[in-house]
């Protein structure tokens, strides 16, 4: 039970920090502080960002296998972002590349914050 209410907390964190991510970017371009190069530069790099920190604050939790704890936490975070994407019919093979891209950063993460637990 401890390991579902850890797993949905930092489900929760994940989104919310992407929410607020998104938020600011959004509103950086609508202000026009940043060019239209570097929303698009951003909107890669923030969803990376995020399920690298949900990763490590997974694998901090964690007393052993971080890399399969940061793969759980990312599938689960992809599957909710596959159906988003499904529904809103914007799906292509660059998509299932970047996909991987953030399984890979979740893991990574995950890695890493096991390593620093000890």
């Amino acid at each position: 039970m401890k390991y579902l209410k850890t797993l949905s907390l930092n489900i929760l964190y994940t989104i919310i920090f992407f929410i607020v991510l998104s938020l600011l970017l959004t509103a950086m371009h609508y202000y026009n502080i940043i060019n239209a190069q570097t929303l698009a530069i951003t909107k890669i790099i923030i969803p990376i960002l995020t399920l690298f920190i949900s990763g490590l604050l997974m694998g901090k939790k964690a007393t052993k296998n971080g890399w399969l704890e940061g793969l759980k936490i990312s599938l689960i975070i992809i599957t909710i972002i596959f159906i988003i994407t499904l529904a809103a019919g914007q799906f292509s093979s660059k998509i299932l590349t970047f996909y991987l891209i953030l399984i890979l950063s979740g893991i990574f993460g995950s890695i890493i914050g096991i390593n620093k637990n000890t």
